[in-house]
Protein backbone atom coordinates (compact mmCIF):
# COMPACT_ATOMS: atom_id res chain seq x y z
CA UNK A 1 0.00 0.00 0.00
CA UNK A 2 1.58 3.36 -0.98
CA UNK A 3 1.65 6.17 1.52
CA UNK A 4 1.84 9.96 0.80
CA UNK A 5 3.05 12.53 3.49
CA UNK A 6 1.85 15.88 3.70
CA UNK A 7 2.21 19.03 5.80
CA UNK A 8 0.33 19.19 9.09
CA UNK A 9 -0.06 21.90 11.78
CA UNK A 10 0.18 19.31 14.16
CA UNK A 11 3.43 18.76 16.50
CA UNK A 12 5.66 16.77 14.20
CA UNK A 13 4.21 19.14 11.22
CA UNK A 14 3.41 15.39 9.60
CA UNK A 15 0.25 13.48 8.59
CA UNK A 16 0.22 9.85 6.49
CA UNK A 17 -2.73 9.26 3.97
CA UNK A 18 -3.38 6.14 1.94
CA UNK A 19 -3.55 5.65 -1.52
CA UNK A 20 -7.16 4.55 -1.32
CA UNK A 21 -7.47 7.22 1.27
CA UNK A 22 -6.27 10.18 -1.06
CA UNK A 23 -9.60 10.95 -2.59
CA UNK A 24 -11.13 11.08 0.99
CA UNK A 25 -10.39 12.22 4.66
CA UNK A 26 -6.76 11.02 5.30
CA UNK A 27 -6.91 8.59 8.60
CA UNK A 28 -4.64 9.70 11.22
CA UNK A 29 -2.39 7.19 13.60
CA UNK A 30 -3.92 6.32 17.01
CA UNK A 31 -1.54 8.12 18.93
CA UNK A 32 -1.97 11.38 20.21
CA UNK A 33 1.04 14.80 19.00
CA UNK A 34 1.67 14.98 23.19
CA UNK A 35 2.75 11.08 22.29
CA UNK A 36 4.84 11.74 19.21
CA UNK A 37 6.46 14.73 21.03
CA UNK A 38 7.27 12.49 23.58
CA UNK A 39 8.35 10.30 21.16
CA UNK A 40 10.25 12.88 18.86
CA UNK A 41 12.03 14.54 22.65
CA UNK A 42 13.11 10.41 23.66
CA UNK A 43 15.38 10.29 20.01
CA UNK A 44 16.47 13.43 20.54
CA UNK A 45 18.10 12.77 24.06
CA UNK A 46 19.33 9.36 22.54
CA UNK A 47 20.93 11.00 19.93
CA UNK A 48 22.56 13.80 22.00
CA UNK A 49 23.77 11.06 24.42
CA UNK A 50 25.36 9.30 21.96
CA UNK A 51 27.65 12.24 21.55
CA UNK A 52 26.09 13.91 18.53
CA UNK A 53 25.38 17.64 17.90
CA UNK A 54 21.53 19.15 18.72
CA UNK A 55 21.66 19.63 14.12
CA UNK A 56 22.07 15.96 14.03
CA UNK A 57 19.85 14.93 16.56
CA UNK A 58 16.93 17.31 15.17
CA UNK A 59 18.11 15.18 11.29
CA UNK A 60 17.80 12.02 13.24
CA UNK A 61 14.42 12.85 15.48
CA UNK A 62 13.07 13.73 12.29
CA UNK A 63 14.25 11.35 9.91
CA UNK A 64 13.39 8.35 12.75
CA UNK A 65 9.40 9.87 13.21
CA UNK A 66 8.91 9.98 9.06
CA UNK A 67 10.05 6.47 8.93
CA UNK A 68 8.12 5.36 12.03
CA UNK A 69 4.89 7.21 11.04
CA UNK A 70 5.01 4.88 8.18
CA UNK A 71 6.06 1.98 10.01
CA UNK A 72 2.57 2.29 12.48
CA UNK A 73 0.51 3.11 9.36
CA UNK A 74 1.30 -0.70 8.23
CA UNK A 75 0.83 -2.31 11.45
CA UNK A 76 0.09 -2.41 15.19
CA UNK A 77 4.26 -2.22 16.71
CA UNK A 78 5.07 -3.73 19.85
CA UNK A 79 6.63 -0.99 21.52
CA UNK A 80 7.12 2.54 19.83
CA UNK A 81 10.25 3.93 21.94
CA UNK A 82 12.19 0.36 21.09
CA UNK A 83 11.24 0.73 17.63
CA UNK A 84 11.88 4.47 17.53
CA UNK A 85 15.79 4.23 19.19
CA UNK A 86 16.07 1.28 16.78
CA UNK A 87 15.19 3.56 13.86
CA UNK A 88 17.70 6.43 15.14
CA UNK A 89 20.72 3.95 15.74
CA UNK A 90 20.15 2.55 11.97
CA UNK A 91 19.95 6.83 10.43
CA UNK A 92 23.22 7.25 12.87
CA UNK A 93 24.52 4.19 10.91
CA UNK A 94 23.47 5.16 7.62
CA UNK A 95 25.00 9.12 8.39
CA UNK A 96 27.95 7.59 9.42
CA UNK A 97 28.90 5.22 6.92
CA UNK A 98 27.74 8.37 4.28
CA UNK A 99 29.94 11.11 6.02
CA UNK A 100 33.30 8.67 6.04
CA UNK A 101 32.71 8.33 2.13
CA UNK A 102 33.82 12.15 1.77
CA UNK A 103 37.19 11.80 4.07
CA UNK A 104 37.23 13.35 7.64
CA UNK A 105 35.48 16.58 8.39
CA UNK A 106 37.10 19.49 10.13
CA UNK A 107 35.61 19.27 13.66
CA UNK A 108 34.32 22.59 14.81
CA UNK A 109 35.24 21.48 18.54
CA UNK A 110 39.32 21.74 17.54
CA UNK A 111 39.65 25.06 16.35
CA UNK A 112 43.31 25.98 14.20
CA UNK A 113 45.71 27.05 17.08
CA UNK A 114 47.69 29.78 15.24
CA UNK A 115 46.06 33.31 16.17
CA UNK A 116 44.62 35.64 12.92
CA UNK A 117 46.32 37.73 10.95
CA UNK A 118 44.81 40.67 12.18
CA UNK A 119 46.01 39.66 16.16
CA UNK A 120 48.99 38.99 14.30
CA UNK A 121 49.71 42.51 13.36
CA UNK A 122 47.99 44.11 16.47
CA UNK A 123 50.44 42.29 18.65
CA UNK A 124 53.44 42.97 16.49
CA UNK A 125 52.58 46.66 16.46
CA UNK A 126 52.21 46.48 20.38
CA UNK A 127 55.65 44.65 20.79
CA UNK A 128 57.36 47.41 18.31
CA UNK A 129 55.52 49.71 20.80
CA UNK A 130 56.78 48.37 23.79
CA UNK A 131 60.71 48.19 22.14
CA UNK A 132 60.43 51.93 21.78
CA UNK A 133 59.31 52.74 24.77
CA UNK A 134 62.09 50.66 26.44
CA UNK A 135 64.67 52.30 24.02
CA UNK A 136 63.54 55.98 25.59
CA UNK A 137 63.99 55.07 29.28
CA UNK A 138 66.92 55.90 31.17
CA UNK A 139 69.46 54.05 30.55
CA UNK A 140 70.14 52.94 34.20
CA UNK A 141 66.38 52.27 34.46
CA UNK A 142 65.78 50.53 31.63
CA UNK A 143 69.15 48.26 32.92
CA UNK A 144 67.47 47.77 36.14
CA UNK A 145 64.13 46.41 34.69
CA UNK A 146 65.48 44.26 31.87
CA UNK A 147 67.87 42.21 34.78
CA UNK A 148 64.76 42.62 37.27
CA UNK A 149 61.87 41.39 34.67
CA UNK A 150 63.99 39.35 32.07
CA UNK A 151 66.98 38.32 33.84
CA UNK A 152 64.87 37.40 36.69
CA UNK A 153 67.98 38.62 38.61
CA UNK A 154 66.85 39.22 42.83
CA UNK A 155 66.78 42.97 44.09
CA UNK A 156 69.79 42.47 46.42
CA UNK A 157 71.79 40.98 43.51
CA UNK A 158 71.02 44.10 41.00
CA UNK A 159 71.54 46.36 44.05
CA UNK A 160 75.60 44.86 44.78
CA UNK A 161 76.23 44.73 40.54
CA UNK A 162 74.87 47.81 40.03
CA UNK A 163 76.12 50.10 43.36
CA UNK A 164 73.00 51.07 44.20
CA UNK A 165 70.46 50.50 47.32
CA UNK A 166 67.76 48.20 47.43
CA UNK A 167 65.40 50.85 48.03
CA UNK A 168 66.86 52.77 44.57
CA UNK A 169 66.66 49.32 42.85
CA UNK A 170 62.98 49.00 43.83
CA UNK A 171 61.90 52.43 42.91
CA UNK A 172 63.62 51.40 38.85
CA UNK A 173 61.43 48.88 38.47
CA UNK A 174 58.70 50.57 39.46
CA UNK A 175 59.20 53.75 37.64
CA UNK A 176 60.22 51.93 34.75
CA UNK A 177 57.26 49.11 34.57
CA UNK A 178 54.75 52.60 34.90
CA UNK A 179 56.78 54.40 32.06
CA UNK A 180 56.08 51.09 30.16
CA UNK A 181 52.74 50.73 30.96
CA UNK A 182 51.69 54.47 30.53
CA UNK A 183 53.35 54.31 26.67
CA UNK A 184 51.71 50.97 26.23
CA UNK A 185 48.40 53.09 26.92
CA UNK A 186 49.30 56.34 25.82
CA UNK A 187 51.78 55.49 22.84
CA UNK A 188 52.74 58.77 23.77
CA UNK A 189 56.85 59.00 23.77
CA UNK A 190 58.48 58.99 27.62
CA UNK A 191 59.51 62.04 29.28
CA UNK A 192 62.16 60.99 31.49
CA UNK A 193 63.92 63.88 33.63
CA UNK A 194 67.79 64.21 34.18
CA UNK A 195 67.12 63.21 37.49
CA UNK A 196 65.63 59.77 36.69
CA UNK A 197 68.85 58.78 34.84
CA UNK A 198 70.72 59.44 38.01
Amino acid sequence: MACGVRQDHSAIGLRVETAAEAGGEPRRTDLSDADWRAVRHAVLAYVRRRGHSQDVAEDVAQESLTKLLHYTRQGQTASLYALAFRIAANCLVDRFRGESRYGDAVLETHPCGEPLPDRIASDRQRLARLNSALERLPPLRRAVLLRRRIDNQSIPRIAAEMNLSTAAVEKHVVRGLSDLRKAMEDGEELKGSSRDAQ
